[in-house]
């Protein structure tokens, strides 16, 4: 009795021993032919045993950290130029390591959002060439959907199987930028189908579910920027604005990245026309956005086009143009405010911002719909003119206009001329459409 006695605390003791020391863990984020984010810090981070050691050595890069009193640990690379060459990264602690081998170095965007930006690529117009290419581009996906955080998930070199089943438009800006960049390109999906805003954030009162399981899971990885695309489940959302505005803040807050860009895909049929102002007006009063219009493309009236491509080079674009500084047009036509937009006698008269080539419409016929309204706020049709570079509108029935409105009830035809190489120079994109907007005078 007296032995077994003996063993069972020689037992007890080894495990109280054993469990005082934690695994030495990497998040899952990481991982065999990730792409590491160029130009800026690089936190890497995992869990340890409370006070370990642990070392990260990658690309003659050798830093240490400390793990705290939970077991959290992370450490910090240094900024580094972008790299093709497959290198590895070596985590150790103790006896303990940790190896991921194909890593590379280059621009890495977090592509989010709802149903429309999770279809795949499989699901959109003229995909299969494109499909059938994807193994030759220096493309990383990285993919999570409905609520599935990273530790379900690997990276994936882009090939025929994995592009396919990747969001269309997150692939297409990601070839884009890969043709136009020349380095590795890391693309993670955070989607979810059919959820509303209030899913992706704690403030606000929403429950932040998926943003808790896909994106915080995943922060402080460094990233470029986020492309977002959602918006159809608050599509009459009068509080749209001010939780997206609220939204972003809290991303970057978390990440601790105050100037986190952020390019926001605008819903494209009249049914969402409250949300498509509130992306509008987020991409006009919070810094570091810009806004990708889509109402323009086939299929805007559906809940999901399958006219993809040009929201992907869209996307792209705005990401060039905005973000990486290229000297290129990447915004259709912006209305001024007054004063720079005016009345003088009864006519509206809207000067605009991202004139590119001059402005257009799509098809030769005046721009519309445009209404204006009085004080009263009822609006009526009213006959609109481009005339240098202006939009000038006018109705018998207002006087003395207060409101003008420009693509509410219907689709715009309203462009800049542009020509923009895309694809590396496969194709081009010759216009950038206008947000429906909305300009109420003094």
């Amino acid at each position: 009795m007296r032995r077994a006695g003996l063993l069972a605390a020689l037992s007890l003791s080894i495990l109280l021993s054993t469990s005082a020391f934690a695994a030495l863990t990497v998040s899952p984020i990481f991982g065999t032919n990730m792409v590491l984010q160029e130009g800026t810090t690089v936190p890497v981070f995992g869990t340890a045993t409370p006070g370990a050691t642990v070392t990260v050595q990658f690309a003659s890069q050798n830093v240490s950290a400390v793990a705290n009193s939970s077991g959290k640990w992370q450490a910090n690379l240094a900024s580094m130029s972008a790299s093709t060459s497959p290198s590895s990264m070596v985590v150790s602690s103790g006896t303990s390591s940790i190896t991921f081998t194909g890593v590379q170095v280059g621009e890495v965007w977090l592509c989010s959002g709802q149903s429309n930006m999770g279809k795949p690529l499989s699901y959109a117009d003229g995909s299969a060439p494109y499909i059938a290419d994807a193994g030759n581009h220096n493309i990383r996906l990285f993919q999570m959907t409905a609520g599935n955080g990273p530790g379900t998930t690997t990276w994936q070199l882009s090939s025929s199987t994995t592009a396919a089943n990747f969001s269309a438009v997150g692939y297409w800006m990601g070839l884009d930028l890969s043709e136009d960049r020349n380095v590795p390109i890391g693309l993670i999906q955070a989607t979810h189908d059919g959820t509303a805003i209030s899913h992706w954030e704690l403030t606000d009162g929403g429950t932040g579910d998926d943003y808790t399981n896909m994106v915080k899971a995943i922060q402080p990885f460094a990233v470029r920027g986020v492309l977002w695309y959602q918006g159809e489940s608050n599509g009459g959302d009068s509080s749209y604005q001010t939780e997206l505005t609220d939204m972003i803040n809290e991303w970057r807050g978390d990440w601790g990245l105050s100037g986190l860009p952020f390019g926001i895909v605008q819903l494209p049929a009249t049914k969402w026309n409250t949300a498509e102002i509130a992306q509008f007006n987020v991409s006009q009063t919070v810094a570091n956005t810009y806004l990708v219009v889509t109402s323009d493309l086939p299929g805007s009236s559906q809940l999901h086009p399958t006219a993809k491509y040009l929201v992907g080079m869209r996307s792209s674009i705005g990401a060039r143009g905005s973000v990486y500084g290229e000297a290129i047009e990447y915004s259709g036509p912006v209305r001024q405010l007054p004063p720079g937009s005016y009345v003088a006698g009864s006519t509206a008269i809207i000067n605009f911002n991202h004139l590119g080539n001059g402005l257009i419409t799509g098809n030769g016929s005046a721009p519309g719909p445009v209404t204006l309204a009085a004080a009263s706020g009822n609006y009526a049709t009213a006959t609109a003119l481009l005339v240098n570079n202006t939009m000038q509108a006018s109705t018998s029935r207002v006087s003395t206009p207060k409101h003008l409105r420009y693509g509410f009830g219907g689709t715009g035809n309203f462009f800049n001329a542009v020509n923009i190489p895309t694809e590396g120079g496969k194709s081009n994109v010759t216009v950038l459409p206008a947000s429906l907007f909305q300009v109420d005078f003094p």
